[in-house]
């Protein structure tokens, strides 16, 4: 018996159609075996009936799903497509869902200890626990969400990693699902424990540092908002850097985020706008008196090489992987007549896998932009 099943289908094409579905569902299907675990991600017109019907069909499996830009696996992908992995055995997991994510998400960590109390999860298992969540976009919640996960797991330090879903284009309408229910403002997570060995986290940056390092001096965190770098207005500041005048930093600001330094890691944090009194909007958090540096984008090939070649200092050949990008990069990759080559070597270094692209992502405690996660199970 296969230990994993990976599926994709794009021919679905009008919204209310189930041919991607009965795609999906008959390669799953043909097992004869029943998944422990379905992960999934489409497009957000279709998103909706693909959960419920993931939860009709499987009503004993843990199905968890995100709206995504792009959704893949090492079957294919497409923007507009449904991709699954269904894994049969060698994992145990709970899931749950975080209610009012933009709120205080805080007083729903009950669902996440019990999640971990299911499973009965300890230190002996580090290394071969994780914690799997979507969560949707444009409500500032991913930061409240893991400080939940964090309160939840105490001393047992479980890794987080996960994904903000995709929007449907032009609006800022997002889903995720779990066990075939959909929600616009919980965040859903699934605990995973692997029988077979290791769980391996790994993360890559698309953009690479310029010389142009800072302090963050004035910022609103919660609010995402940097009022000050060295103490010189935020908009101001990047746009003498950029050599731009302020009034247009507008165009140029997402191609050159914001790197928070932490030790030798740099975490991308997204700029949204320059409001007009020349502080800069984020998509994550920055604080007070950290260090930052100025970022550029760096060649996808060069980029998604390094990617690879960390899989292949793994140690082990993964049973099965979730791939996690951002869309911004995609949208970059599909300029370039990249995106299939990207997947197929995903498909070839990772084997069975599935993958997504939302509007950020998690890894490490922090809310990420422009990143590649890639979460690999021995």
């Amino acid at each position: 018996m296969e230990r994993c099943i990976a599926a994709f289908s794009s021919r679905s094409t009008q919204i209310g159609q189930t041919y991607s579905f009965d795609d999906v569902y008959e390669r799953i299907y043909e097992s004869g075996e029943k998944p422990v675990l379905i992960i999934f991600a489409s497009d957000y017109d279709n998103f909706m009936l693909y959960s419920g019907l993931f939860g009709d069909r499987f009503p004993d499996t843990t199905v968890i799903g995100m709206s995504s830009f792009t959704s893949s696996s090492s079957e294919g992908g497409s923007s507009s497509g449904l991709a699954a992995v269904a894994v049969f055995s060698g994992i145990e997991c709970a899931g749950g869902v975080l209610n009012d994510a933009s709120r205080c998400p805080l007083l729903h960590k009950k669902e996440a200890e019990r999640a971990i109390s299911t499973l009965g999860i300890n230190k002996k298992d580090a290394g071969k626990v994780c914690c799997l969540e979507f969560t949707p976009a444009f409500g500032k919640r991913e930061e409240l969400v893991l400080d939940a996960f964090r309160e939840a797991s105490g001393d047992l330090d479980i890794p987080v990693f996960g994904s903000t879903a995709g929007v449907r284009r032009g609006t800022k309408r997002s889903l995720v699902s779990l066990n075939g229910k959909v929600y616009d403002d919980a965040c859903v997570f699934v605990y995973i424990r692997n029988l077979c060995g290791r769980i391996a986290l790994l993360r890559e940056n698309t953009y690479k540092h310029t010389d142009n390092f800072f302090m963050i001096t004035n910022v609103d965190s919660e609010r995402r908002i940097v009022h000050e770098f060295n103490g010189r207005p935020a908009g101001t500041y990047i746009a003498a850097l950029l050599g731009v005048e302020p009034d247009v930093l507008n165009r140029d600001i997402m191609l050159h985020p914001i790197g928070r330094i932490y030790g030798e890691n740099i975490y991308i944090t997204d700029g949204e706008s320059v409001d007009k009194n020349g502080s800069v909007s984020c998509f994550s958090y920055l604080y007070n008196y950290s260090r930052a540096v100025l970022l550029e984008p760096d060649d996808a090939n060069v980029s998604s090489k390094r990617l690879m070649e960390k899989i292949d200092r793994l140690g082990f050949a993964p049973s099965f992987s979730v791939a996690i990008n951002c869309a911004y990069d995609f949208d970059i990759f599909e300029d370039k007549g990249f995106t299939e080559d990207f997947i197929k070597r995903i498909g070839e270094d990772a084997g069975t896998f599935v993958g997504m692209s939302g509007c950020g992502e998690q890894a490490d405690g922090l809310h990420l932009n422009k990143t590649m996660l890639f979460a690999a199970f021995e």
